[in-house]
């Protein structure tokens, strides 16, 4: 004998069963995974800005030792 669950998802920031329609299982996971992924974001532009910024400094230095 099988048993089966009910259709349902995961909350996108717990984890937690959730109904199919839903995302998340209440307003603090909600804005939890917005902070969690707004944190994610800054952090991705902080690296590009710093990968940018050490090519040019390479550049720069190559320009005037060349």
């Amino acid at each position: 004998m099988s048993l089966r669950l009910p259709e349902h998802d995961h909350c996108k920031f717990c984890g937690d069963p959730v109904p199919f329609e839903q995302a998340y299982c209440s307003e603090e996971c909600y804005y939890n995974e917005e902070a969690r992924v707004g944190k994610e974001k800054r952090k991705n532009y902080l690296f590009v800005a710093a990968a940018a910024l050490s090519i040019a400094v390479i550049l720069l230095i190559g320009f005037f030792l060349g």
